[in-house]
């Protein structure tokens, strides 16, 4: 499945994880928690090996993904980026949980995408946002932020 769904993703390296302690021990990495994306959403920041694992936020694939159930998302989300970032300024790579992985330039790229989109809801106009033309699919989820953004 992933060779047809992905371009240019090493297939070997899908779903290649290290399990974590089953006794709850120490983590491989530093957690990144914030408020955005869902309840309990968090990035693991791997800055011995320069890699933060950024969960379902900063891809290159789908906008941001509000919580429609959990008022303030759009400004939880502003944080949670602010966070990220602080992280991924000591790594040399992003992982995110959806599309490619972010180097160099990309990183920033990847942040002011979705910051650019989160400011576009504040203002109530519709983003530029290629994300939005590459998969249709993704027009409810836009909707739905739109929504949450004009209720606050």
């Amino acid at each position: 499945m992933a060779e047809q769904s992905t371009t240019g993703v090493p297939v070997d390296l899908v779903a290649l994880v290290t399990a974590l302690p089953e006794d709850g021990g120490h983590l491989p990495g530093e957690v990144v928690a914030h408020d955005a994306h869902a309840l309990g959403h968090a990035a693991l920041l791997l800055a011995d090996r320069g890699v933060l694992l950024a969960g379902d936020m900063l891809s290159d694939r789908l906008i941001p993904m509000l919580d429609p159930r959990r008022p303030g998302q759009v400004q939880a989300y502003a944080e949670a980026l602010d966070r990220l970032e602080e992280a991924a300024r000591r790594v040399d790579v992003v992982v995110p949980g959806h599309g490619s992985v972010a180097r160099g330039a990309g990183v920033g790229e990847r942040f002011a995408a979705d910051r650019a989109y989160l400011d576009a809801l504040r203002r109530g106009e519709e983003p530029d946002d290629a994300r939005l033309l590459e998969q249709d699919w993704l027009a409810g989820p836009h909707r739905s932020n739109q929504q949450q953004a004009a209720a606050r």
